[in-house]
């Protein structure tokens, strides 16, 4: 009963700080950074790079650091305070009319800013599949309503600027619990630096489709929101959540199929494509319809949705499996999101300027673009499954201790003569198969990180071994003579 009790909290709580979420970004975008248009509306572009640069710092700290999770844990408690200063200096930037005080305030939400997306991820790992997707689903059609009833109030710049403050301590306090016990994790678990070459198979490298494929996401988020924007405000188009319910609950349909994942993405690409294909006929009958009108924004912004659904639900699946890899996988995406959003409201804004007087340029340009999306989805991605990707992630192998013994030192030379290993990995071989860390060895043989980690690549490579663990356990395996 407790357990049951227990699974439909976590589901409460992740629906909540999902819709949070949801709104914080429609009310930044609608009621706060239009207030900008008369002083500054550059700021919004500068938070938006700091947002990328802060989930680049986040990375790099994760992964270059032994001692990140401290870190991190200090920067969870310091983001709310990094978001409401920010928010304050909005506020005085808008009423005094000073561009640096909107800049001052660009830098500081800008570094906090991604916690947003992380926490909101975070409170999906406790969910299994099916639970998760209706919590997101959920969470996308509250959004959609209650902004539907709060848009044609008139907010002042005040209210706007205090209604996101409220949301964000809403969404970090819903989740703070939850990224608590994923920064500090079992007492055991290696420090992500050393599982990463422990465990090669659980990490996901940046490259991968999984992260370039949402950055389209980002872009035509960006579209939605500048695309015939009047005075930095966003058009509304509340028919939206229409497609985007129907590819979630094609969505929930192929879970039973483990393919989930693969129909939220088809349907977000089919919603871009319409988009793209539609824009055109939608511009020549705008001035007969304010449907038609709408309709580019509509299709772009219910496929912004899908796509970020899709990183949610990622970012959490990911996070389950493998809790060591979750904030470097959910800064990736966050930022992935953010760059994205940076070059689509580029292409937004560009758009307003070149559509009176070369509308034949922009027809071209969006069919080219069309035919470049289609291609990149359905010969690039013919093949990609984010299903399988996420499926494949491995839990972290926890290193068993082997103590020294004479067999275990005849074992060692063993697989050194029959592996050809070099004098070098000989001596990695002899402190990894003990189950000691990369640090230790850093330490004992006075090597750079760099350095161990290629020995240890190598000595991998050579052995055919993919974490420390199978390394143990060949040694282990190995036949001593006379056995």
């Amino acid at each position: 009963m407790n357990t049951v009790l227990e699974a439909r909290r976590s589901w409460l709580v992740a629906c909540a700080a999902l819709a949070i979420y949801q709104m914080a970004r429609w009310n930044l975008n609608t009621w706060v950074y239009p207030t900008f248009h008369e002083t500054l509306p550059l700021a919004r572009e500068v938070a938006t790079v700091v947002e990328v640069l802060a989930c680049c710092a986040l990375i790099a700290l994760i992964l270059g650091f032994s001692r990140a999770g401290a870190v991190v844990l200090a920067v969870q408690k310091l983001v709310p305070f990094l978001l409401l200063v920010g928010l304050g200096f909005f506020w005085m930037g808008v009423r005094t009319g000073l561009p640096v005080l909107l800049v001052a305030g660009a830098l500081l939400y800008g570094v906090g800013g991604p916690w947003l997306y992380i926490s909101a991820a975070a409170t999906l790992i406790d969910l299994k599949p099916m639970p998760a997707l209706l919590a997101v689903g959920v969470s996308m059609a509250a959004q959609y309503a209650v902004a539907a009833l709060v848009f044609p109030l008139a907010l002042t710049a005040a209210a706007g600027v205090a209604a996101q403050g409220a949301l964000c301590l809403l969404c970090l306090g819903l989740a703070w619990g939850r990224v608590r016990r994923v920064i500090v994790g079992p007492k055991d678990r290696a420090d992500p630096p050393i599982a990463l070459f422990m465990n090669p198979r659980s990490f996901i490298p940046a490259s991968h489709p999984l992260f370039t494929s949402i950055l389209l996401s980002g872009i035509v988020c960006g579209i939605a929101l500048t695309y015939g924007s009047d005075s930095s405000i966003p058009v509304q188009a509340p028919l939206g959540v229409v497609p985007l319910l129907v590819i979630l609950c094609l969505a929930l349909f192929f879970l039973g199929r483990h393919r989930a994942l693969d129909a939220l993405y088809i349907g977000a690409a089919i919603l871009v494509l319409a988009g793209l294909v539609f824009f055109c006929p939608a511009l020549f009958s705008a001035g007969y319809s304010e449907f038609a009108r709408q309709l580019p924004n509509l299709l772009f912004g219910a496929g912004a949705n899908c796509l970020l659904a899709l990183a949610l639900l990622v970012s959490g699946a990911i996070g389950r499996r493998n809790p060591a890899d979750f904030f470097r996988i959910a800064a990736l995406y966050a930022g992935s999101i953010c760059l994205g959003i940076l070059g689509g409201a580029t292409v937004g804004h560009g758009l307003n300027l070149l559509l009176p007087r070369h509308l034949e340029v922009v027809a071209w340009g969006f069919s080219l673009a069309a035919v470049v999306f289609a291609c990149y989805n359905f010969l690039l991605l013919r093949s990609f499954s984010f299903d399988d990707v996420v499926s494949r992630v491995r839990p972290v192998d926890k290193p068993r201790i082997v103590p020294p013994s004479e067999s275990f030192d005849e074992r060692c030379r063993a697989i050194v003569e029959a592996f050809a290993l070099t004098p070098r990995e000989a001596e990695i071989l002899q402190f990894y198969a003990r189950g000691r860390s990369t640090a230790v060895v850093q330490e004992e043989l006075v090597l750079s990180y760099n350095t161990v980690k290629t020995h240890v690549r190598n000595l991998y490579r050579k052995t055919d071994v993919h974490s420390q663990q199978e390394l143990i356990d060949l040694v282990d395996g190995w036949p001593c003579r006379g056995e």
